[in-house]
């Protein structure tokens, strides 16, 4: 009976995404090309002032095509961001309440929401995903079915590492009466950090310990390379064992931070 809950609120959630078509087809269409002209016009200056054919093992082919998968796949990773309908949206404006009644936890409801909402972002990654045999052609990318199973199973992981971060930092709102700082936050050094602004291979060396040690490389650098065949089956492995570890951190943490938050909650927002 749970899972079928669960189902129904991620199919509901999918038709309600759907529902404002030119929205959907503004996102899919000028969106994408805003953000990769961006890249390409700014990676294109970079070589040029540079003077080199490659940084961080990457060409600047090679880069353009991990632009094109990171920006694809951020979308399927972020979601909506749980902005629209997170934690801290239920707790100011009460709707909590309603939750609390259903008869499955108030955890995998919300992922089950996200999951619904991801449907438009998956319809990109098809679509887009056709261009990127024209692409393909580089030779610091060897992408075949392996890479594509490993790296979907990276980016169902990502997806669910973000999320409980996320869901995290939205449970603070049962203490302050706003947490978009910490959501904003969040995206931009998970962003920097995590292989969006800056390509992994193209830290400094210097730098690689500390963004291998922290979470966020596991939410889209590490799906990127993976998905492009840069990473081996035994090194997957080991990546991916890492962002369970730490998805089940988050998931405790988060679990631990509702129960003592939902003490506070009286239900009439604010």
């Amino acid at each position: 009976m749970r899972w079928r809950v669960l189902a129904m609120a991620a199919g509901t959630e999918a038709r309600r995404t759907l529902a404002y078509r030119l929205d959907f087809w503004v996102q899919a269409a000028v969106v994408f090309a805003i953000e990769l002209g961006l890249a390409w016009l700014v990676w294109t200056a970079v070589y040029r002032e540079a003077g080199v054919e490659t940084i961080g093992g990457l060409s600047q082919r090679g880069a353009l095509l991990y632009y094109v998968v990171v920006i694809l796949v951020a979308k399927l990773v972020r979601g909506p961001d749980l902005s629209d309908s997170g934690v801290s949206n239920d707790v100011y404006e009460g709707g909590l309440t309603r939750f609390l009644l259903y008869p499955t936890p108030y955890g995998p409801v919300k992922y089950a929401l996200h999951v619904g909402a991801l449907f438009p972002a998956l319809v990109q990654l098809v679509l887009f995903g056709a261009a990127f045999p024209l692409l393909l052609d580089v030779p610091d990318a060897t992408v075949d079915a392996g890479s594509l199973a490993r790296g979907a199973v990276s980016v169902a992981v990502a997806n669910l590492l973000h999320f409980l971060i996320a869901f995290c930092l939205h449970c603070v709102a049962f203490w302050a009466e706003n947490v978009w700082s910490l959501v904003v936050g969040f995206r931009l050094i998970g962003g920097l950090l995590g292989g969006i602004l800056l390509p992994l291979a193209a830290w400094p060396a210097a730098w690689r310990p500390l963004v291998d040690a922290l979470p966020f490389r596991h939410l889209f650098g590490t799906p990127v390379e993976t998905l492009l065949g840069r990473r081996g089956t035994a090194t997957w492995a080991l990546d991916l064992l890492v962002a369970l570890a730490w998805c089940a951190g988050f998931a405790l943490l988060g679990r631990l931070v509702f129960a003592r938050g939902r003490l506070r909650y009286t239900g009439p927002g604010i």
